[in-house]
């Protein structure tokens, strides 16, 4: 496994032939100059998404659509963003696990 922070709350993780970017926020962010921002998602698999903050969620849907991942997130946006805005989403809720892949995701 391999973790690496992108500055705030945002991470890179490759584990299990996967990548996952969470909480990815490229835009402005102060650690991430933008010469880096394709180094950071290049042959990401999956967004994790850990709340509905500004800084948390600013990129996540370009991404998504730009990236053709899912998104794994709280359940009732999830459920939104999967009718309104064409992206693949698995929704779950605090105490919940979803696994991605062979990959376990527990909020």
């Amino acid at each position: 496994m391999k973790i690496i922070w992108l500055g705030h709350g945002s991470f890179r993780i490759e584990a299990g032939g996967l990548v996952l970017l969470v909480d990815p926020w490229l835009s402005g962010n102060p650690v991430l100059p933008e010469e880096s921002h394709e180094a950071a998602i290049e042959g990401a698999t999956h967004i994790l998404l850990t709340h509905v903050h500004f800084d948390h969620v600013i990129d996540v849907l370009p991404l998504a659509k730009r990236l053709e991942v899912p998104v794994v997130g709280q359940y009732d946006l999830m459920g939104l963003w999967g009718e309104t805005e064409g992206v693949q989403t698995t929704g779950f809720n605090k105490g919940g696990t979803v696994d991605q892949g062979g990959v376990k995701v527990a909020m």
